[in-house]
Formats: C-alpha cells, sequence, structure tokens
C-alpha cells in the first residue's frame, strides 16, 4: 500500500513538473493556445484522478480494515486498480494506482497529455538547435590568419565596433576586421592577376598598374562603410516600429504584468523585426548575464541606433527604479511617436507634390517644347554647335531616361517603410 502510495505521489510529482514546463513554453510563445490548454487540461485530469485513488489506498493500509468483514474488504479492494506503462519522452517504466471505474479516463488522458510533452519538448529543441548559429567559414579563416593584427587594430577604429552593435551586426569587432584584411589580401591577387593579364595581352596596358591599388581600396571602402550603413536603416526601421510597438506595450503594462515580460512578448512578435532584437537583447542580459532589468535597460538604450528607442528605454528604466507608473509612461511616449509618425508621413507628401510639379515641368513639358524646336530646326535646316538634329533628338532621350532614374532613385530613398 505505501509503495504504491509513494508511486502515486511520485507521478503527481512529475505532472507538476510537466505543467511548470508548459507554463514556461506559454511565456515564450504566443501561439498553439489552445494546443497548450488541452495539455494543462489532461494533466489536471490525471492530477485529480490520481488524488481521488488516495483515500482508497489508505483505507486499505488502514489497520482498523484487518477487523472489518472479509466481505467489505474484498468490496474495497475492488475498487482501485495498479496500471504500468512506459512513458514515450523518457521509456521509463511507471506504476500508478487508481480507482477501476476511472481507468478508461485515465489512460485516455494519460495519452493526450504524454504525446503532447513530447512534442512540446521536440519543438524546444529543434528551436534551440535552429537558434545556434554556426560561425562563417570565412569568418574562421579571416580569425585564424589576421587575429592578432586586427585585435590591435580595433582601438583605431572604435567607431566601427560601435556601428556594428547599433546594426546588429553578429561579427566581433576583430572578427569583423579580420574579414575586411582576408578580403583586401584577396582584392589584391584578383586585381594582380587582372593587371598581368592586361600587361600579357598588351604591354602598353601597364597604364593600368591603378587597378591593383583601386581595387582593394574599394573592398576596404565597402567593409568599412557597411556597418555604419546597416546602422543606419536599422534606425530607420525602429522609427517606423516604435508608434506601434510603444502602444502595444502600453496595452500589455495595462494588466499590471511583471515588466520583464513585457519585453518577451514583444520579443516574440513577429510584427517588430528591429524592436524584437532590442527586446531580444534585454531579455538575454537579464536571463543568461544575470542583471536586473533596470540595468539591462540602461545598456541596450545606450547601444541602439535609434534615438528615440534610447530614450524610450532609458525612461523605462527610471520609471521602473522610482516605482512609476508604466502604463501612464507608455501611453504618453506612444502618443508622441505616433504624432511624429504623422508628421513625417505629412512631410513625405509635401514632398512628393513638390517632386510631382517638378516632374512634369522638366520631364513632360520641357520635352514636348524640345519636340517642337527640333521639328522647326529640322525644318528650317539649322543646327546647334554643329551637332545634328537627329543627335541632339537622341542626347535628350537619353537625358529623360537618366533623370527619370534620378528621380526614381530620390524618391525610393525617401520613402518612409510601410
Amino acid at each position: 500500500m505505501f509503495e504504491d502510495l509513494k508511486k502515486n505521489l511520485e507521478q503527481e510529482r512529475r505532472i507538476l513538473v510537466d505543467l511548470r514546463s508548459i507554463q514556461a513554453s506559454i511565456e515564450y510563445s504566443l501561439s498553439d493556445e489552445q494546443f497548450y490548454s488541452s495539455a494543462i487540461d489532461s494533466l489536471l485530469k490525471q492530477l485529480k484522478l490520481l488524488n481521488k485513488a488516495i483515500p482508497e489506498l489508505l483505507k486499505e493500509g488502514s489497520p482498523i480494515n484487518k477487523f472489518s468483514d472479509n466481505n467489505s474488504q474484498k468490496e474495497e479492494k475492488s475498487k482501485i486498480i495498479k496500471l504500468s506503462y512506459v512513458s514515450p519522452s523518457t521509456k521509463e517504466k511507471r506504476y500508478v494506482t487508481i480507482n477501476e471505474a476511472d481507468k478508461k479516463e485515465f489512460l485516455e488522458k494519460l495519452k493526450l497529455s504524454e504525446g503532447m510533452i513530447k512534442g512540446i519538448k521536440n519543438a524546444k529543441k529543434e528551436e534551440s538547435v535552429a537558434s545556434i548559429q554556426k560561425p562563417l567559414f570565412y569568418a574562421q579563416i579571416s580569425n585564424k590568419y589576421f587575429r592578432r593584427l586586427s585585435e590591435k587594430l580595433v582601438p583605431q577604429i572604435g567607431s566601427m565596433a560601435t556601428d556594428l552593435k547599433k546594426a546588429n551586426i553578429r561579427f566581433l569587432a576583430p572578427t569583423y576586421i579580420s574579414m575586411i584584411i582576408m578580403s583586401m589580401f584577396l582584392a589584391i591577387i584578383a586585381s594582380a592577376l587582372i593587371f598581368f593579364a592586361l600587361m600579357i595581352i598588351n604591354p602598353n596596358n601597364w597604364i593600368y598598374f591603378w587597378v591593383i591599388v583601386l581595387l582593394p581600396s574599394v573592398t576596404a571602402m565597402i567593409f568599412y562603410t557597411y556597418p555604419a550603413s546597416e546602422a543606419k536603416s536599422v534606425d530607420k526601421q525602429i522609427n517606423q516600429e516604435i508608434p506601434f510597438a510603444t502602444i502595444h506595450m502600453a496595452a500589455i503594462a495595462s494588466s499590471d504584468i511583471e515588466p520583464t515580460k513585457i519585453f518577451r512578448i514583444i520579443a516574440m512578435s513577429k510584427e517588430y523585426i528591429a524592436i524584437g532584437k532590442e527586446a531580444r537583447k534585454i531579455i538575454s542580459q537579464v536571463e543568461v548575464y544575470g542583471y536586473d532589468l533596470v540595468t539591462s535597460l540602461k545598456n541596450v538604450a545606450s547601444r541602439t541606433s535609434n534615438k528615440q528607442l534610447s530614450e524610450l528605454l532609458s525612461g523605462l528604466a527610471t520609471n521602473i527604479s522610482t516605482g512609476g507608473s508604466l502604463k501612464s509612461y507608455l501611453e504618453k511616449k506612444a502618443e508622441n511617436f505616433l504624432l511624429d509618425y504623422k508628421l513625417e508621413r505629412q512631410n513625405y507628401s509635401n514632398l512628393a507634390e513638390t517632386f510631382m510639379d517638378v516632374y512634369i515641368s522638366i520631364l513632360i513639358a520641357a520635352p514636348l517644347v524640345l519636340m517642337m524646336m527640333f521639328i522647326v530646326m529640322n525644318v528650317a535646316g539649322l543646327g546647334l554647335g554643329g551637332i545634328s538634329i537627329t543627335a541632339l533628338l537622341f542626347i535628350s532621350i537619353a537625358a529623360v531616361v537618366v533623370i527619370n532614374i534620378i528621380f526614381l532613385i530620390v524618391l525610393n530613398f525617401k520613402q518612409p517603410h510601410v
């Protein structure tokens, strides 16, 4: 009896552990709520059925039962039965004792919960494996040959190291510098081969020796400016997301939830790509490095590429440390961010109207006037500086095409992200 009771209690302990595991999964996932709810219900039902069998086990082991009628004792014993099963997750054989009337329901709930828990564990395992990113082979090779040199150069180009963090580029500064040096080395080899090939074709091509200098220089410039360019891109993307992310955070804060969970929800959301990365930095510092939330907020605020997000996180850190209302603070910031967002859209609309007027004047009205002028000049047999009317016509067409391309590039550059 006592052994059976012990095994039932062990099974209840396992159920509580599984419930905690599912609860942790819910905190990190905003999807499949029905799936998690079904798993919790099945585990709670098993817990209830196991608890229901405990009084019968205690009666069975009670000394009073020794003086009871044999028929009565048999009747009591017939109410509880022993079950054995193999857990699909651990492959361990387990034993439980329950009421005979509850056998069918217990087995159904057991099968359901074991399958779900196994699926949750497999999903967690796949997610953790997918989240581990192996270092690039190119980065490994670069570090192997140029790591010592790049570590000496890091203090001299500290701004690039800062841009790497702001741009969320996953390379450390020494590794990235090693990749720049490696790329320059390969560019020198490639440019030297090109120069020698030109010399073989014609010895007079020695004037192209500048290729050996130009190609490595352009390569180094591209690598050097890329982090700053990417940081600006992240800054623009955060500007588009921050009004709506702040509204979302204010709505979550209104439920008086623990502040860390606000950033966990934002981090897991697929709607805020850029801000989600910053939120994951905060969660990582809290849960991995052991910083408190206020310190984590200040650290991320000092390294983010966006000024508005930096102010928001710094204000949240101050608000949490002083015990202020997160809901009120986030609602006010959301109003300000949303107003800035509307003003930006209004400015873009005004700019687009100006561009439209210029486009109509230069690329619609002006070519028509030129065409009329060319027709008159052609009839009169006139030219312009010795250039024929046909050549002037082709030059005009080429100019219209180039100006159109310039207009498209400028509009695309000025257009805010949706």
